[in-house]
């Protein structure tokens, strides 16, 4: 089970290694891939890119897009869940390139302050979260309860 993420501990390695050094923890993060829209919102002709959430948190989310954006950078975002689409606001705190891929960069982004619906995204995404992480437990479980396969006996007179 995840513990709190303000003491160096979390659901993933990763989560910890990819955040912003400076920032101390006061929400869990919890690894949720899903496919993200972002657009500009304030913008004469506002850009969009596409990628997909790292990690979800009660302040924010991580997301992997094809374009390094401005720290402080206000967004509409589009993320694709299970439920259909969830529509927020947000504003990125940090961004860098993710390793060992060209052109691609993580960004650290904190939802719109008062929003009224910052606990139903996270927790929607904890929900998806969870349910595959039951998927996950549920296909070993019925691996581990399968009979191993025998080879076919030989018959000797051959």
């Amino acid at each position: 089970m995840p513990r709190n993420a303000s003491t160096g501990s979390g659901p993933s390695k990763a989560s910890r290694r990819d955040s912003s050094p400076a920032e101390t923890r006061r929400h869990l993060r919890f690894p949720v891939a899903l496919a993200v829209k972002c657009t500009e919102r304030i913008a004469q002709k506002p850009h969009h890119w596409r990628g997909r959430t790292a990690d979800v948190s009660g302040g924010g989310f991580a997301i992997e897009l094809p374009a390094k954006l401005a720290v402080g950078k206000k967004l509409s975002i589009e993320v694709r869940t299970g439920i259909g689409p969830m529509r927020l606001e947000a504003e990125v705190l940090w961004a860098r390139k993710v390793p060992r891929e060209d052109a691609l960069y993580r960004h650290g982004l904190r939802l719109a302050e008062g929003s009224e619906i910052l606990d139903l995204p996270v927790t929607v995404l904890l929900g998806e979260w969870l349910q595959k992480m039951a998927r996950e437990e549920d296909k070993k479980a019925r691996a581990s309860r399968r009979p191993a396969r025998r080879a076919p006996a030989r018959s000797a007179g051959r």
